[in-house]
Parts: C-alpha cells; sequence; structure tokens
C-alpha cells in the first residue's frame, strides 16, 4: 500500500487555498485506498500563529496536529535587521517568521510518529510557510534514521510578485523536491524560465472541485424591479485580495443615479487586515455601509447557497496562484469578474468563463460589473462556459489522476 503524509500550515481548512489543495489531493489519495496521515499545526489561519489566544481547529481523522510558538515573529525580525539581507540565514528567519513553528516536544514526538509511518511520499504546500522546510527536514531523517526513501511533492501556491515567495531557502528547498505540482501555465512557465527547475519535475495539474459541487441545471437571472442584486466576494480578509478597490468600487456604483440594488457580501475569514476594512467601510455613508454584508466561519455546506445566491464572483487580488473559488463559482454556473493578473487572466480567458479589469482600477471593475448586470443573458452564458470548463479540466478526479500518474510511472 502507497503511503503518503500530508503537510500544510493549518487544517481544517477553511477558505485557504493552499491548505485546501493539500487537504483534497489527501481525500482523492484516500478514495484511492492510500494510507494517509495528516500533519499541521493546530491553528485555523496563520494569524493565529501570533496570537496565543486563539481556538484550536478540530480534529480530523489521521491528523497530527501541533501547537506552535507564538512569540518568535518579533525578536527574528530584530535579528534579521543585523544580518546582510539576500543571504541564507536572511530569508531561513524571513520564513520562520511566517511559521508555523512547532513547539519542539510535540514536534519531536510527531518525528518518531513519521519514522514509524514510513511514508513513500510527502505532499507539502504552501509556501511562503515553513512547511516546505519541514518537508525536507522529514525526508532527511527518513533517510539517516530509518534507511527509508522518500519522495516530496510540493504545491507551492506561487505569488510571483510576493517577495516573500523569493527568500533564497525556498526556492532551494524548490530545487530539491522532486515533484513540483503546479496550479497554472503561467506558475509552470514561471518555474522553468525564470526559476530554472527542470521541466521534469513538474506536473501540471491545476486546482479541483468535486463532482457533487457541480449544479446539474442553472437558469438565467431574471432581476425583479427593485430585487437585490448580491455581489460576492469569498476568500481571507487579507490585503493583497483587494477588498479595498472593491469597496470602492461598490460604493461608487450605488452613489450612482438610478443604481440597481447592489449588495456586497463578503465571505471569509478574518486576517489582521479585518479592522482596516471595517474602518474603510465604517467611513463610508451609512446608507452604503448597511448594503455590505460579512460571513465568517460558514461550512462549506454554505459555500453552495453563497454562490447561488449571488449574480456574480468579484477576485480584485493584487496576486493570486490559482483562484479556487473561481472554479467552484463556475461548478454553480456563475460567471466572475477578476483583476487582470496573469493568473486569473489565464483562467478566466481559457474558460472564457468572465471578465477581468485593471488591476486597483474600481472604476474599470464599476464598468465591468455594469455589463454584467444590463446583459443577464452574457451572464448566464458566461457561467455556463466556465461550468463546461471546470467539468472538462479541473474535477478532482482529473486533478488526481494526473498526480497519481507522474508519482507512480
Amino acid at each position: 500500500m502507497v503511503k503518503v503524509l500530508l503537510l500544510s500550515h493549518i487544517f481544517p481548512p477553511a477558505v485557504d487555498g493552499g491548505s485546501r489543495v493539500v487537504h483534497q489531493l489527501g481525500q482523492y489519495f484516500a478514495s484511492q485506498n492510500f494510507d494517509t496521515i495528516y500533519l499541521s499545526s493546530d491553528c485555523s489561519s496563520t494569524d493565529d500563529f501570533v496570537k496565543s489566544n486563539y481556538r484550536p481547529s478540530r480534529q480530523l481523522t489521521s491528523q497530527i496536529k501541533l501547537p506552535v510558538y507564538h512569540r518568535l515573529r518579533r525578536p527574528l525580525k530584530l535579528i534579521n535587521l543585523f544580518l546582510p539581507q539576500k543571504t541564507y540565514l536572511h530569508g531561513l528567519l524571513s520564513v520562520f517568521q511566517k511559521g508555523p513553528v512547532f513547539r519542539f516536544f510535540p514536534f519531536l514526538k510527531s518525528i518518531f510518529t513519521v519514522l514509524k509511518f514510513k511514508p513513500d511520499y510527502i505532499v507539502a504546500g504552501p509556501l511562503p510557510t515553513t512547511i516546505i522546510w519541514y518537508a525536507h527536514i522529514f525526508k532527511h531523517l527518513l533517510k539517516k534514521l530509518s534507511r527509508h526513501q522518500v519522495k516530496i511533492l510540493i504545491n507551492a501556491s506561487f505569488h510571483v510578485s510576493d517577495p516573500d515567495f523569493h527568500q533564497l531557502p525556498l526556492i532551494r528547498s524548490l530545487r530539491h523536491s522532486d515533484y513540483i505540482w503546479t496550479l497554472s501555465q503561467f506558475e509552470t512557465d514561471y518555474f522553468i524560465h525564470h526559476l530554472h527547475l527542470p521541466p521534469k519535475k513538474i506536473i501540471l495539474a491545476g486546482n479541483g472541485v468535486n463532482s457533487g459541487f457541480i449544479k446539474k441545471t442553472t437558469t438565467p437571472n431574471r432581476l425583479k424591479p427593485n430585487q437585490p442584486i448580491n455581489l460576492l466576494f469569498i476568500g481571507s480578509i487579507s490585503a493583497h485580495k483587494g477588498l479595498d478597490t472593491l469597496i470602492d468600487s461598490f460604493s461608487y456604483l450605488i452613489s450612482q443615479k438610478n443604481s440597481p440594488h447592489f449588495r456586497l457580501i463578503i465571505a471569509g475569514q478574518k486576517t489582521l487586515y479585518y479592522p482596516i476594512i471595517k474602518q474603510k467601510i465604517s467611513s463610508l455613508p451609512k446608507p452604503f455601509s448597511t448594503k455590505i454584508k460579512f460571513i465568517f466561519d460558514f461550512p462549506q455546506s454554505r459555500l453552495k447557497y453563497l454562490i447561488d445566491n449571488s449574480y456574480t464572483l468579484i477576485l480584485p487580488s493584487r496576486h493570486e496562484s490559482f483562484g479556487l473559488v473561481i472554479i467552484e463559482a463556475w461548478a454553480r454556473g456563475k460567471p466572475v469578474i477578476t483583476s487582470n493578473i496573469a493568473t486569473l487572466s489565464e483562467l478566466v480567458s481559457r474558460a472564457k468563463g468572465g471578465l477581468t479589469f485593471k488591476l486597483n482600477n474600481h472604476l474599470d471593475l464599476s464598468s465591468q460589473i455594469i455589463k454584467l448586470v444590463s446583459s443577464p443573458q452574457t451572464a448566464f452564458k458566461l457561467g455556463q462556459n466556465g461550468k463546461k470548463y471546470v467539468k472538462n479540466n479541473y474535477l478532482w478526479t482529473k486533478v488526481g489522476q494526473k498526480i497519481c500518474q507522474k508519482l507512480l510511472s
């Protein structure tokens, strides 16, 4: 029986794409009768790495959940001030500032569990967390202490424009991995041409949804007079998600004369950036701010409801590795609007499932929203195109098969 150790920074996956993709592959492996165990922090979000009063995430079957040190970020940042930049040590301390940093004795205990389990493969991700580094620690210990050979598959979920992903220890870890699972052609090309990673290591498999998430039938939106038009955002409330642009666009739209009855639904997970967004919304005139609703800690089962009751999903991110929520919206037959960054533009263009707007340009975003709302037939066609594209390319059975064929060949 094939044994797989899956590593991620947080579990269970909520709205974090990096952890969800590792978890979903683990579920596919289990369906193929692979023996799998998970190892992660006991945190529910990356912000919990610096909060001692966080609520530990619920237990998953076959999971090793490790507590973390919460007060290392500032000391490590202080030490880094005295180290030359672009050195390996400076980069390593920068990575550990991101966390998670597992507490020593629970981590030591986990080492014995992994040595006893003897995985054939380690699947780890995403960057820029320490998880990829832990994967190589386990591989080294298995080789030295058990004389057991294991191969590493990394899902980097790489953000090209984010300097945190370019730290030297992370790039070296990618080069020393056996396989790299990429999510887009853009990411694949970047790894080959800019990071000079061997093409034979790379598995371009993308991300996926389960077949049960596909909505069987969809009908065009028929907007009634004064019916609310729900604009939906799903994701972490983080600075790189571009929520400030979305809120500016929304406030501009509803300030226009004879504007449709818009509502903005922001569904996701709070981060340390949330108070900034909350303050931005509070500063809006009251008729505007009351039309914006936050939804937190929703179960996966509610995701379908949120998408089905929206007109379009909007992802205004400044950098993304893929955009899992895009294919989830398409699976339910909804069109999307995204920023025109390379990874999102590639996905939307290939699927013909939505519109893009100029990055950080709230007026262009407003224009794209009006295009969709003024033509329900176009919105329906784009949503159907997206659903067809997902069914042909991004079901987990297809993604899992691509990865398994490469690993077991």
